[in-house]
Parts: C-alpha cells; structure tokens; sequence
C-alpha cells in the first residue's frame, strides 16, 4: 500500500521482489556503499490465487465516482468484464476503465493495464481499491486501506487502496521481484506489510529508508555504524543470519515485529 512506503498524509499510502539468494554473513565486508542494480530473477511459478475482481455492474446499481462518474472503484463496476476501473488523473482523482492484463494480487506492475480485472498498479504492485482509509480490507490477502498523497501531503481524491500481506525475509512468494516493507509504526496502531519497488543497496551499505535496500532487507540504525540494510531473520530459528557466529538474529522491532506463520522475525546484526 500499499516503497514506494512514504509518509502519507493523515491517512498516509502505504509508499509500495525477488533476489538472487544473498550472501550469508560470513563472506561479507564492510565496505562503501555502491549504487547497483540487482538482477531481476524469475518470479514465483506458483503465484498466489486471487478470485478476479468484479469489473462489470449497470448504470442502475454500479456506485460511480466523482468527478467524471465513469465508473466504480470498490466495488469495481461500470466497465466490461475485462478492464478496470482505475484512477486515470492523479490531480482530480477521475476514473477510466483500463483493459486488464493476467497479473495477480502482489505481482509487480508498471501500469494497471498490467494487472487482472479489477486490480489496479499502485507502488508497483497490483492491488484492490477500498473506501474507507485505515479500515481492514475485505479481500484475502490484503490487510488495510490506506490512501496516496500528492505532491503537498494530500490524500489524491479516490486514490484509496489495500496494502498486500507478504513476509519481509521472503518477499519473493507474493511481491515477486518487489520487495516487503514492513510499517510498524506508520499507521499506527495498524502495523502492515506491503509489497513495494525494491532499492537496489545490498546487506550492511548505508541507507536512509526502507526504500533503498534490496528485498529481504530492511533500513536498520545499528548501535556502531549507523543506519545500514541489514537482514530479516526469524528469532529462534538457526542458520537465518548464515555461520559467522558474530551475527544474530535480534529482536529490534520488539513489540511491533511482524509475525509470520508463528514466528517471530528480527535483523540479522554483529555487536
């Protein structure tokens, strides 16, 4: 919801990733951070299944937006079985029906034209619209409604959407080559995850945010050298943070960690 996470006005977006498997902690260094591109590995064969939106509707029931009332978001009507209405104009907030694409709940997107009936590409992954902001979603696999700002921190008329459930160490399963952030304290009290465009900062470079580590990483002040992409482990579970015994799995998020499965997950750091 939703990198890009992203402050996202009173009911901020939710700013929005599959790798080549990292090197453990054994075999890495300390260096200065570079600027790379990560390579895009094949995603997932066996995506997860998502019932396909309903596009359709009539003029009598379909609930349409303002300003153009072209169509209807959530629910999805007003345009034929193989498009979506989406948010065409960023300013506005107006609507247009845009012929689909076959990509599913999470995949990576550019456009919406890309995802499945219904779906629409926000912070490149496709998504479900919703109503009402920083309220539980409907549709399975999503988590809550969250909305995205404009150039001056304004919530974009109409432009409310589902942040995605994905697991932050293994984002490839639901987000593809995108990765998971994890929000723990943005919409507080909600913590959330969502899919979302992946840096291309590998473990232990430097990083301002979330937004500039690789997936399975996450942007982590760490006690000596500052804030570094470091990580995510699962607490308890051997092997995580590889065999140089100088890295554990630490519980930095605490109360707010994402849980997944039953487990607890931490960041893999040295003292």
């Amino acid at each position: 919801m939703l990198a890009a996470v992203v402050a996202l006005g009173a009911v901020v977006v939710a700013s929005a990733a599959c790798t080549a498997p990292m090197p453990g902690p054994d075999t890495r260094e300390r260096t200065t951070p570079k600027q790379t591109k990560s390579s895009a590995p094949p995603e997932s064969e066996k995506p997860p299944e998502v019932k396909k939106a309903d596009a359709g509707g009539t003029g009598d029931t379909c609930e349409t937006v303002p300003p153009t009332n072209k169509c209807g978001l959530d629910p999805q009507c007003g345009c034929l079985p193989t498009e979506t209405c989406d948010v065409t104009n960023r300013s506005t907030g107006a609507t247009s029906c845009v012929t689909a694409g076959t990509a599913t709940l999470g995949r990576p997107c550019s456009q919406t034209g890309d995802c499945m009936a219904g779906l629409g590409c926000l912070y490149g992954a496709c998504r479900p619209y919703c109503k009402t902001p920083l309220t539980k979603c409907a549709v399975g696999g999503t988590e809550l409604c969250v909305t995205m700002p404009d150039d001056d921190g304004k919530p974009v008329p109409n432009l409310s959407f589902c942040t995605i459930n994905c697991d932050p160490r293994e984002p490839s399963g639901v987000c593809g080559v995108n990765t998971c952030h994890w929000f723990a304290t943005l919409y507080s009290p909600h913590k959330v995850s969502d899919c979302n465009f992946a840096g291309d900062r590998g473990e232990l470079q430097t990083c301002v945010d979330h937004a500039d580590c690789k997936p399975g990483l996450a942007c982590i002040e760490h006690p000596k050298h500052g804030r570094e992409c470091e990580r995510w482990c699962r607490i308890g579970v051997a092997g995580d943070c590889g065999n140089n015994s100088a890295f554990k799995c630490k519980d930095v998020y605490g109360d707010d960690a994402p849980v997944i499965n039953g487990v607890k997950e931490g960041i893999c750091q040295d003292d």
